[in-house]
């Protein structure tokens, strides 16, 4: 019985210690979602080659998935030269999740300014308001240095949100 009970301990604290990130790997996962927030508005995607994953998975809050470096850059790049041309986006709230040593999740908010999909162009009908998006990525730990390796952007949606939280709290 001391021996189950000293394997378990064993297992729970080498848990909760594989849990925790050092100091430089935190640093180095919020300057690479920074990064990320920096291209949103500067609008060099190229450079995302740089901290993501060559087989990156990335979902638009449309839907669109885009697979590898090259698809992330082109998406990017047709969408910022037209929809979101000139339109800010400004990050907030990072968090930071340990799940492996080498395994990291990021979530952040990123409250985006009004935009004409899909083509810039404003027909009277088509102006997308300012909203909030919530981006999750996946960071991966390959020779030292903290890569994007998926992420999903999803819409904010406020008044969803209350409705449903109106729902969940309700007393049967």
């Amino acid at each position: 019985m001391k021996t189950l009970l000293l394997c378990v301990t064993g297992l729970l604290g080498s848990h909760l210690a594989s849990a925790q990130l050092a100091p430089a790997d935190d640093k180095a996962i919020r300057a690479a979602v920074a990064h990320w927030g920096a291209n949103l508005n500067n609008h060099r995607f190229q450079e995302m080659t740089t901290y993501t994953t060559k087989d990156i998975s990335f979902i638009t809050p449309v839907g669109m998935h885009w697979s590898g470096q090259q698809q992330l850059v082109q998406g990017h790049t047709a969408l910022f030269e037209k929809m979101y041309k000139g339109v800010p986006f400004k990050p907030s709230s990072l968090t930071v999740r340990s799940l492996t040593p080498d395994v990291a999740v990021a979530n952040e908010e990123m409250s985006i300014g009004a935009s004409y999909p899909p083509d810039g162009v404003d027909r009277g009908t088509n102006k997308e308001p300012a909203n909030r998006d919530l981006i999750t990525m996946v960071l991966v730990k390959k020779g030292g240095q903290w890569l994007v390796s998926a992420g999903q952007v999803t819409r904010i949606d406020e008044k969803v949100m209350q409705q449903a939280r109106a729902v969940a709290t309700a007393k049967k």
